[in-house]
């Protein structure tokens, strides 16, 4: 379940929807595909055992889900809610020993790892260029992750989950072929000298109806964190397919 005092946030965003809904068009998103990883490698302690959690326990692809609410008032101005929830679960048997969180998990052991990162995200895009077919937007997001990961095996147990708040800027770009058919990208990331965030994504669109509409697209998390006790960076990789409903603007 999501954090207390995201739902809280939660709440609070649908009460702004509801008050500025005179004047604005709301919309709800559903994502969902296949992720595939590239790279998720990960190290706790001080002194801890790097590992790979797609190399040393062979991760396969995962089904994902995402849903994004929002609203948009006068065409410009682009308010949204993410829930992105993932976690990968994956068991097996390592020919190392691994330290972790200063426990040591023996090797030729069956062992489980649960790796967890839920993504919360608030999102502000301003249109700053809007043309018949085209529109270009620059905004900030604010993203709460709820990330960690478990080790466990016969007789050990050891976790490390918390939770963070990082800022992100945001890019959207809309190009409109024909009056049903489109491309679509959107972005969030940001980077520093210890870590970065990033997550891209690019797709085709199709019109059903004027209110509801089709995405088959590409996406990519890439980024992490590199510090003194704890270390993970991950890239992973989504193929999707999104329904996106806009409930009709009132005037």
């Amino acid at each position: 379940m999501p954090p207390k005092f995201v739902f809280r946030f939660w709440i609070l965003f649908i009460c702004i929807i509801s008050s500025f809904s005179a004047f604005t068009q709301q919309f709800v998103n559903f994502e969902s595909g296949a992720l595939f990883t590239e790279i998720n490698d990960i190290r706790n302690g001080n002194n801890g055992t790097l590992f790979s959690l797609k190399n040393d326990f062979q991760t396969s692809a995962s089904p994902f889900i995402r849903l994004r609410v929002g609203y948009i008032s006068n065409s410009k101005n682009h308010f949204s809610f993410l829930y992105a929830p993932l976690k990968i679960i994956e068991s097996g048997t390592l020919e190392k020993n691994i330290l972790f969180e200063g426990k040591i998990f023996e090797a030729n052991r069956p062992i489980e790892a649960v790796y967890k990162f839920n993504s919360y995200r608030f999102t502000y895009n301003r249109r700053i260029i809007g043309k018949d077919n085209f529109n270009f937007g620059l905004g900030l997001s604010l993203k709460i992750r709820d990330a960690g990961i478990s080790l466990k095996n016969g007789e050990l147990n050891s976790e490390n989950f918390n939770i963070g708040f990082v800022p992100l800027i945001n890019l959207l770009a809309n190009w409109d072929i024909t009056q049903k058919i489109g491309v679509d990208f959107f972005g969030e990331g940001i980077a520093a000298t210890k870590g970065r965030a990033i997550d891209l994504s690019l797709s085709g669109r199709y019109h059903f109806t004027d209110n509801l509409q089709g995405n088959l697209g590409y996406r990519i998390l890439e980024g992490g964190a590199n510090g003194v006790n704890r270390y993970n960076f991950i890239e992973l990789h989504y193929l999707f397919a999104s329904l996106n409903y806009s409930f009709t603007k009132n005037k």
